[in-house]
Protein backbone atom coordinates (compact mmCIF):
# COMPACT_ATOMS: atom_id res chain seq x y z
CA UNK A 1 0.00 0.00 0.00
CA UNK A 2 1.19 3.15 -0.37
CA UNK A 3 0.01 4.72 2.14
CA UNK A 4 -1.23 3.88 5.81
CA UNK A 5 -3.75 4.49 8.11
CA UNK A 6 -2.66 6.63 10.15
CA UNK A 7 -4.47 10.23 10.04
CA UNK A 8 -3.14 13.85 11.13
CA UNK A 9 -6.39 16.03 11.90
CA UNK A 10 -6.30 19.67 11.72
CA UNK A 11 -8.46 21.53 13.48
CA UNK A 12 -9.78 25.30 13.69
CA UNK A 13 -12.60 28.17 12.96
CA UNK A 14 -13.44 28.93 9.43
CA UNK A 15 -16.21 31.23 8.73
CA UNK A 16 -17.50 31.22 12.82
CA UNK A 17 -17.75 27.50 12.38
CA UNK A 18 -15.39 24.99 13.62
CA UNK A 19 -13.90 22.81 11.02
CA UNK A 20 -11.90 19.48 10.80
CA UNK A 21 -9.67 18.29 8.26
CA UNK A 22 -7.77 14.97 8.49
CA UNK A 23 -5.06 13.90 6.18
CA UNK A 24 -2.97 10.96 5.76
CA UNK A 25 0.23 10.85 7.08
CA UNK A 26 2.15 9.89 4.54
CA UNK A 27 0.59 11.36 1.53
CA UNK A 28 3.46 12.47 -0.14
CA UNK A 29 4.37 9.22 -1.22
CA UNK A 30 0.87 8.46 -3.27
CA UNK A 31 1.43 11.97 -4.93
CA UNK A 32 5.01 11.74 -5.84
CA UNK A 33 4.44 8.30 -7.00
CA UNK A 34 2.16 9.83 -10.59
CA UNK A 35 -0.53 7.04 -10.01
CA UNK A 36 -3.26 8.77 -9.37
CA UNK A 37 -3.96 11.89 -11.39
CA UNK A 38 -7.52 11.76 -10.98
CA UNK A 39 -9.17 13.91 -8.28
CA UNK A 40 -12.64 12.87 -7.25
CA UNK A 41 -14.59 14.62 -4.18
CA UNK A 42 -17.54 13.20 -2.30
CA UNK A 43 -19.66 15.30 -0.23
CA UNK A 44 -22.12 14.32 1.89
CA UNK A 45 -24.63 17.26 3.25
CA UNK A 46 -26.04 15.71 6.58
CA UNK A 47 -29.39 16.11 7.16
CA UNK A 48 -29.11 16.67 11.36
CA UNK A 49 -26.74 19.40 12.75
CA UNK A 50 -25.24 19.49 15.83
CA UNK A 51 -25.74 23.37 16.41
CA UNK A 52 -22.46 23.57 19.31
CA UNK A 53 -19.75 22.04 17.04
CA UNK A 54 -21.74 22.82 13.37
CA UNK A 55 -20.73 19.32 12.67
CA UNK A 56 -23.45 16.34 11.78
CA UNK A 57 -25.49 15.20 14.57
CA UNK A 58 -23.96 11.74 16.40
CA UNK A 59 -26.74 9.76 14.82
CA UNK A 60 -25.64 10.75 11.00
CA UNK A 61 -22.22 11.35 12.59
CA UNK A 62 -21.70 7.54 12.24
CA UNK A 63 -23.42 6.44 9.23
CA UNK A 64 -20.99 8.96 7.42
CA UNK A 65 -17.77 7.06 9.35
CA UNK A 66 -19.31 3.37 8.01
CA UNK A 67 -19.45 5.16 4.40
CA UNK A 68 -15.49 6.48 5.08
CA UNK A 69 -14.71 2.96 5.97
CA UNK A 70 -16.35 1.76 3.34
CA UNK A 71 -14.95 4.11 0.82
CA UNK A 72 -11.38 2.89 2.18
CA UNK A 73 -12.28 -1.00 1.87
CA UNK A 74 -13.66 -0.57 -1.79
CA UNK A 75 -11.33 1.93 -3.27
CA UNK A 76 -7.59 0.97 -1.58
CA UNK A 77 -7.25 -2.33 -1.78
CA UNK A 78 -6.01 -3.01 -5.43
CA UNK A 79 -4.42 0.36 -5.11
CA UNK A 80 -6.33 2.44 -7.72
CA UNK A 81 -7.07 4.86 -5.51
CA UNK A 82 -6.20 6.76 -2.34
CA UNK A 83 -8.39 8.36 -0.01
CA UNK A 84 -6.55 11.35 0.91
CA UNK A 85 -8.23 13.94 2.77
CA UNK A 86 -11.71 14.30 4.67
CA UNK A 87 -12.94 17.82 5.60
CA UNK A 88 -15.75 18.23 8.33
CA UNK A 89 -17.53 21.97 7.96
CA UNK A 90 -20.75 23.21 8.71
CA UNK A 91 -22.94 19.70 8.58
CA UNK A 92 -20.95 18.93 4.96
CA UNK A 93 -18.21 15.84 5.06
CA UNK A 94 -16.07 15.80 2.29
CA UNK A 95 -13.85 13.46 1.07
CA UNK A 96 -10.79 14.08 -1.22
CA UNK A 97 -9.86 10.66 -3.28
CA UNK A 98 -6.99 10.70 -6.04
CA UNK A 99 -7.50 7.46 -8.44
CA UNK A 100 -6.18 6.16 -11.54
CA UNK A 101 -9.12 6.58 -13.26
CA UNK A 102 -12.83 7.33 -13.32
CA UNK A 103 -13.81 3.78 -14.21
CA UNK A 104 -11.97 1.77 -11.81
CA UNK A 105 -13.43 4.36 -9.32
CA UNK A 106 -16.95 4.05 -10.52
CA UNK A 107 -16.38 0.11 -10.12
CA UNK A 108 -15.54 0.31 -6.78
CA UNK A 109 -17.92 2.73 -5.27
CA UNK A 110 -20.54 0.75 -6.83
CA UNK A 111 -19.34 -2.18 -4.80
CA UNK A 112 -20.17 -0.30 -1.20
CA UNK A 113 -22.97 -1.83 0.16
CA UNK A 114 -26.12 0.40 0.35
CA UNK A 115 -28.24 -2.38 2.24
CA UNK A 116 -29.27 0.72 4.45
CA UNK A 117 -30.12 2.50 1.54
CA UNK A 118 -28.07 4.86 -0.75
CA UNK A 119 -25.73 7.27 0.45
CA UNK A 120 -26.62 10.84 0.38
CA UNK A 121 -23.36 12.18 -1.94
CA UNK A 122 -22.57 14.17 -4.70
CA UNK A 123 -19.65 13.11 -6.30
CA UNK A 124 -17.18 15.65 -9.12
CA UNK A 125 -14.09 14.48 -10.49
CA UNK A 126 -11.14 16.61 -11.92
CA UNK A 127 -7.42 15.64 -13.62
CA UNK A 128 -5.18 16.95 -11.11
CA UNK A 129 -2.16 15.13 -11.73
CA UNK A 130 -0.01 17.53 -9.51
CA UNK A 131 -2.43 17.15 -6.44
CA UNK A 132 -3.79 20.81 -6.49
CA UNK A 133 -6.84 20.67 -4.87
CA UNK A 134 -5.46 18.65 -1.88
CA UNK A 135 -2.40 21.12 -1.29
CA UNK A 136 -4.22 23.84 -1.28
CA UNK A 137 -5.96 22.78 1.51
CA UNK A 138 -2.64 21.45 3.02
CA UNK A 139 -0.90 24.68 1.92
CA UNK A 140 -3.46 26.44 4.32
CA UNK A 141 -3.40 23.95 7.15
CA UNK A 142 0.56 24.52 7.30
CA UNK A 143 0.64 27.94 7.35
CA UNK A 144 -1.44 28.03 10.52
CA UNK A 145 0.62 25.70 12.31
Amino acid sequence: MLVNNRWVRATGDLNGKPISIQFRENWQLAADSEKFPVCVQIAWHADTQDESSGFPADSEQESILVFHQSLQDALEPNENAVVAMMITHDAINQWIIYCTDLESLKTALDDIPTDKGLYPIEVVADEDPQWKIFNQVYEVIQQQG
